[in-house]
Parts: C-alpha cells; structure tokens; sequence
C-alpha cells in the first residue's frame, strides 16, 4: 500500500539560535515551547514536536525504543491519534494466522491486550486494525512483511477509517521477527506507547532517532584518505537525551565507542569519547549532548562503522535501562552514494514513506553529496517514486545533478545561494510500465549532457553535487523515513556556526520561492530560510525521516567519451536572454514528440512553474515573468526520448 500526501510546514514560531555551551550540552528549542517535560501546559508536546515513544518493556533481549509509522504516516492520519498504554501484554493471532488473512479473532479474546499482527495476506491495514480492535484491543501493531524499517500505513477502501478508534503503529520486521520468535517461544511480550516517560525516578534516555550520523550512509572508499579529510567528512559524536523520569539526574554521561569492521576481518575499536552533563533537571527535560571536537574515519577499505551510544551515571542506576544504548551504522562501499539506508543485498536505497511537497504541483527533491577525490563518474541513479492512482506511475520524472560552488559571486559561507548551482547533467526518466512500477526501486542510466547527448558525466574533486528528481504532480519520491539528518547538522553548527551540513533540499510551496541573491536553501525540508540563520528554529518531529532515498552508483574507471555529432537535433532558443518581464521560448524538434514538459527551475533548483505541451514538433510560446525575482533561473525541456536545459537569467 502507498502512503502519500502532502507534508504540511511545522515550524516553531520563534526562531531563536541556541548558544553553544561547555562540550555542546545545550537544551535546543527544536522540542517544543516552555516549560519541558511531563509537566507541560500542552500535554501533547513531545508527541507534536519529537513523536511518540515506542518501547518493548519486555522480553529482555528484545527490550527498547523502537523505530515505528503510525496509521497515516505521509498520508491522511487515522485511528487514535494519542496514546498512553504502559507495560500492556500483546497477543497474537494463532500460530500460521499472522497476518489475520484466516478470519476476524472472537469477540473479547485481544481484551485489554495490544494486537500484535502481520502486514500482508490480501487484508488492508484498517481491516487489520477493525478486526483486532473488535476483539477488543486497545491499541494494534502491524508489524512489516517486507525488510527496510515500517512502511507508512494509508487508509485503504475496503474499511472505512472512522470506524478504528484505537492507536495503529508499525514497526520492522527484523524487530518484529525477533519479538515473534521470543513470544511464540514462551515468554510474555509487553510493549508501552507513551508521549513521556514510565513514571519512573531515574531514567534517562535518547530521544527516538536523536544520535548523530555520518555524512552519507554510504560511501564509496576512495573517497576517504588515511589523513586529511574534509571537514564534510568529520564525524561528530552527540545525541539527543532525555531525563523521562521524575527526580533531577546528576553526573549523567554517554559513552561513544567507534568501531571499523572490515569487509574481510574482524572488528575494531578506532575512537572513544565521554560527554558528561553535570546536572539534568526534569524542568529542562531535552539536551543536545555533543563533543566538543570533530574526528577523521580513516577505514582500510570497503566496511562498516558501528557508533555506539551508551548513557550511564555512576551517581545512581537507571530505572529503565532499555533505551540506554543505541547505534549509527554506516558503510564504506566500493560505488555506492546513499545519504540514506541502503540494503545491499538487494542493492537499493531503503525507503518507509513517500512524500509529496508543494501542493502536489510537482517538486524537486534530493540528497546533497560530497565528492572529496575526483576521477570517477556518475553511472547510475537510484529512486523510488509512487503515484496517486492505480497501475505504473504516470508521468515520466527528470534526474538533474547540480553542482554547488560556494561563493560564486560572493563570499564562501556554507550556505546554498542563487547563483552558486550549476546544473551539469540531465535525464529524462519515462516508464515501460512493466519493470519501473508505483513504489519501486527505479535505475536510470541515461544521464547526458545540457543538449540531451549521451555523456560520461565525470564527478569534480573537492565538490558538493545535488542531485535531484524532478517530481511530476500527483507523484511522491520515496523516503527513508527512519534517519533524522538534524541531530548531526545542530551539532556541527554548535561547534562551528559557520557550518551547514546539507542532507537535501526541496522547495515546499511557489510561495516560499524568493530567488534573490540573499536568499538561500535551508539544509533540511520544511526549515525554509529561518533555518539558515536559526539553527535551533526546526521543528524535530517535522524533519525526521525526510531523507530523500535518492542513491548515487558511480563509475569508478569511467572511459570519457564524446559523441560524434549531436544526437539531439532540437533547436532550442530563448529570448531575449536576460529578460524582465517576458521570455519567449522556440523548440524544434526533428520529429512530433507525444508530450513535452517544460520545467522551470529557479537558481537554487526549486521548481517555479512546470507544463505541459502535447503533439509538439515546434513550439512557439511566451513566459510571464513579470512576477520572477531577479537572478539565475533554468529551463528543462523533456520529449519522449530526452531531456535538454537552457539557463537564462531574469534581470530587474
């Protein structure tokens, strides 16, 4: 099932920068209003600005927070949209009836109980939740079929939504197999779905999804150096903790310990670090638990990297001491760009949501790369996108790749501006509607030149690539739903407020497009510009999981080639160049193409307008620019085969 609706913006309404302190232990803003903690006049606070908790009490091996989707997640929300249930046993459907596909449970046999089912078996997600819930249930886990973290769960046809009244969550199905195994073994499962704590004294905590990452999940290792790496590249240990309980905690501490373990050869410790906050009021319930220093990963070759977060205080033992530990995992490739999670064994980015921006008027969206050494070339692009319908996706979708040049025209200050993105190449993805269908991982090798020529798109030393998709309306680009980019960014910021690390871009409504020199691209979707001078001014739930899972396979012994004549022979002119109020715009192709779009995209690589023509083998028409800002500004032309881009500039 495809989850998928607008995202709508959630922004604090104070955009106040946070003051870094000793060793970055500081209390963002991104939690939500004052006062903190369980005593909050908005008893909704951590579930509106950081989620829910989900929590396994027990069994003990399988105990802890747990990454999850709630009925809706991306789309429409449905069932119960709260939750208090603490220490509840689950229960399952007999033993082969996982998935519910046999019949409903008898009347009053889940009473009091969580329903703990099954994705799957041909029965949509709310005729699960209705059948659990008239068994009496009081809350309802689906747990995912399919591997790569839950899914969102849309509403379906077949049950009408309104009638579900209970909370429905999903969750993995490697955490669900595990909790399955134990619970079919013999031991007593229980879970708490809480938007605080246990009611415990001492209890400390990481906030869901608040560990710092690395720069890309994947990369590929001849872009890491036994030394000098870039500052892109440094790793920063932090996280977000939380004090859930109810006294004061002192002397509280989170051990991180960096482990490399080889592609051929055992683990090893590389780096350990201590952060020690002296005090932890429940009042100020959130800090940002940061090191005050930056570190180089300088792996062998092809691996993986564990950092593992551990919280202790020897002034006193935790009560619940299940979500004290948690672990970033991140993996040197032989080609492989994946800002988000990547499963290598069927070797496709990993994706839990779709996401639809700007109305559903069509958007541009995608991850930014840092290519440190230079000599290789852009072979392959990995995506994921869903349509609002039934059947293959509908329109075709265009890949563009964008250099950014920090300070073109003006100071370097780590900020993505109008006129330091420079589109290099472009491709234009139709659908057979065989292989590439809804919700699918999509390969696209047809990257070209601006003219539509085949090309070998070689990837510059020392420079960051944005790589994007141009999403028609009424589609959505696969996410991966699971990793928060802001943890690392707030904490690179705090200890150097000259740096951004971007994760991706994406322009939410024409409204919010203002492409002036001055303005700028914020560093994650839905922060807009107040990012950029507020670091703290993010709304956390509004942001976590919104890492496009746009992957980059590059070709690391690519053959430069250049055609032999244009293979495009359309003739493309615009006019007069720069232009004010009007621009005009002349194509010619060599045979009627069925459907052309034409994409304008502004200088920072957000959509401003897009249409479409159709039965074009000439085109003559105008643009109304009357209303565009002054500054640089991109035509993409797209036809059945391929697609073409022109830069022009609007001068005011």
């Amino acid at each position: 099932m495809k989850q998928m609706t607008t995202l709508k913006k959630m922004l604090l309404a104070a955009c106040i920068a946070g003051a870094g302190v000793a060793n970055g232990q500081i209390h963002p803003l991104a939690f939500g209003p004052f006062p903190y903690g369980a005593g909050s006049s908005d008893p909704n606070w951590y579930k509106d600005y950081v989620g829910l908790r989900f929590l396994v009490n027990s069994p003990a091996p399988v105990a802890g927070d747990k990454v999850y989707t709630f009925a809706g997640s991306g789309s429409t929300p449905w069932g119960a949209t709260t939750a208090s249930i603490s220490n509840v046993q689950i229960c399952m459907p007999p033993l082969g009836g996982d998935t519910l596909a046999a019949a409903a449970f008898p009347s009053g046999s889940m009473a009091g109980k969580i329903g703990y089912v099954y994705r799957g078996g041909g029965i949509e997600f709310v005729c699960k939740a209705q059948r659990c819930a008239d068994a009496g249930a009081i809350a309802v886990v689906i747990v995912n079929n399919q591997t790569g973290g839950p899914i969102g769960m849309g509403a379906g046809t077949v049950c009408p939504a309104t009638g579900v009244t209970v909370p429905v969550f999903m969750i993995s199905k490697e955490d669900g197999d595990a909790i399955t195994g134990m619970y079919r073994a013999g031991d007593t499962a229980k879970m708490t779905i809480t938007q605080w704590g246990l009611n415990l004294a001492h209890d400390a905590g990481f906030v869901p999804g608040g560990i710092a990452n690395w720069h890309s999940y994947a990369i590929p290792s001849n872009q890491l150096e036994s030394s000098g790496n870039p500052f892109e590249y440094k790793m920063v240990d932090g996280a977000f903790i939380a004090n859930y309980g109810t006294n004061n905690l002192t002397n509280v501490k989170v051990n991180v310990t960096t482990s490399f373990t080889p592609a051929s050869g055992t683990p090893s410790v590389v780096h350990t670090n201590t952060v020690t906050l002296a005090s932890f009021p429940v009042a100020d319930s959130i800090y940002a638990m940061f090191a005050n220093s930056e570190y180089d990963l300088t792996p062998s070759g092809k691996g993986r990297y564990d950092v593992k977060y551990d919280i202790y205080s020897p002034d006193m033992a935790d009560d619940n001491p299940a979500d004290n530990s948690s672990t970033s995992t991140f993996y040197v490739t032989d080609s492989t760009y994946s800002k988000g999670r990547y499963d290598f064994v069927t070797n496709a980015p990993m994706k839990t949501i779709s996401n639809s921006f700007n109305g559903g008027d069509g958007f541009v969206w995608g991850p930014m790369y840092y290519v440190k050494n230079g000599g290789t070339a852009l072979s392959r692009v990995q995506y994921s996108m869903s349509f609002n319908g039934t059947g293959p996706l509908g329109s075709p979708a265009q890949i563009l790749l964008f250099k950014w040049t920090d300070g073109t025209g003006g100071p370097a200050d780590s900020v993505v501006q109008n006129g330091e993105l420079e589109l290099k190449s472009v491709g234009n993805h139709n659908y057979d509607g065989i292989l590439d269908t809804s919700g699918a991982t999509l390969n696209f090798w047809g990257m070209g030149d601006l003219d539509g020529n085949p090309a070998t798109v070689m990837l510059d030393a020392n420079s960051w690539y944005y790589l994007a998709v141009a999403v028609p309306p009424a589609h959505f680009l696969g996410s991966d739903g699971v990793f928060h980019s802001y943890p690392r960014i707030f904490g690179r910021f705090q200890l150097n407020n000259s740096v951004l690390d971007y994760s991706s871009m994406v322009n939410i409504s024409k409204d919010d497009i203002v492409a002036t020199p001055s303005s700028a691209n914020a560093p994650l979707p839905s922060a807009f510009i107040s990012f950029v001078n507020s670091i703290d001014s993010v709304n956390y739930s509004s942001t976590r999981g919104l890492l496009p899972a746009v992957a980059m396979i590059a070709n690391n012994n690519p053959i430069i080639s250049v055609p032999n004549g244009p293979v495009n022979t359309a003739k493309i002119n615009l006019f007069p160049n720069p232009a004010s109020d009007r621009l005009n715009v002349s194509v010619a192709f060599e045979k009627t193409s069925k459907k052309v779009t034409y994409l304008v995209l502004d200088g920072l690589g957000r959509q401003v307008s897009r249409f479409v023509h159709e039965n074009v083998m000439a085109d003559n028409f105008a643009i109304n620019t009357a209303d565009y800002a002054a500054g640089n500004y991109y035509l993409v032309i797209s036809n059945d085969e391929k697609a073409m881009a022109r830069k022009f500039v609007i001068a005011k």
